[in-house]
């Protein structure tokens, strides 16, 4: 079986969550690589393979999205996977324009593949782009939830912003497990 070589596009919390729900331990695709464009101190470093599972013992490198174009070619690159949500649409498509050009193909995952499974009822909060009040949304939400007796448990991607490996699983319980975690 050949597998699918795959770029996952923006490193900083979507495209982890996506490679997570999609092709961590999924055989008929290699992740090769994601890009940054965004986030500051993230450039060369990797998503460890403490996270990225057993078919990723090295983990997966994160190079600069500005050299989308050549990593495409040099790395045999068949889908390049979108994975940051607040752009503009004509910075969408020239985005796929720059990688149909290079010889991948553009890929969207959907809420179908990149949803995360659950037995419980559960509650999603998603905006247009960063700083729209998700996370104020998300608490408040949480308080009315918690006020009606309710047990509520709070997920979130992964975040690079820090060590990842030692970040893997983060629980806030009451402030000092936030000041603790900071």
């Amino acid at each position: 079986m050949i597998k699918k070589r795959i770029l996952i596009m923006g490193a900083a919390g979507r495209d982890f969550h996506n490679f997570n729900t999609v092709y961590r331990n999924n055989e008929n695709f290699e992740v090769v690589a994601f890009t940054a464009a965004q986030i500051p101190n993230i450039l060369n470093r990797k998503y460890p393979a403490s996270l990225a599972g057993k078919l990723y013992p090295d983990g997966i490198p994160i190079y600069d999205e500005k050299d989308l174009k050549e990593l495409i070619v040099d790395l045999k690159i068949d889908d390049v996977v979108f994975s940051y949500s607040d752009v503009s649409y004509n910075d969408l498509m020239s985005k796929s324009a720059l990688v149909n050009t290079a010889g991948a193909n553009f890929v969207l995952l959907g809420r179908k593949e990149t949803s995360i499974k659950s037995t419980k009822p559960m509650i999603s909060v998603g905006a247009t782009r960063t700083g729209c009040g998700k996370s104020q949304t998300a608490r408040r939400i949480i308080e009315i939830l918690i006020e009606n007796g309710l047990k509520v448990v709070a997920i979130r991607h992964p975040m690079p912003y820090g060590d990842l490996e030692a970040q893997r699983v983060q629980r806030y319980a009451n402030l000092d497990d936030l000041k603790r975690g900071c």
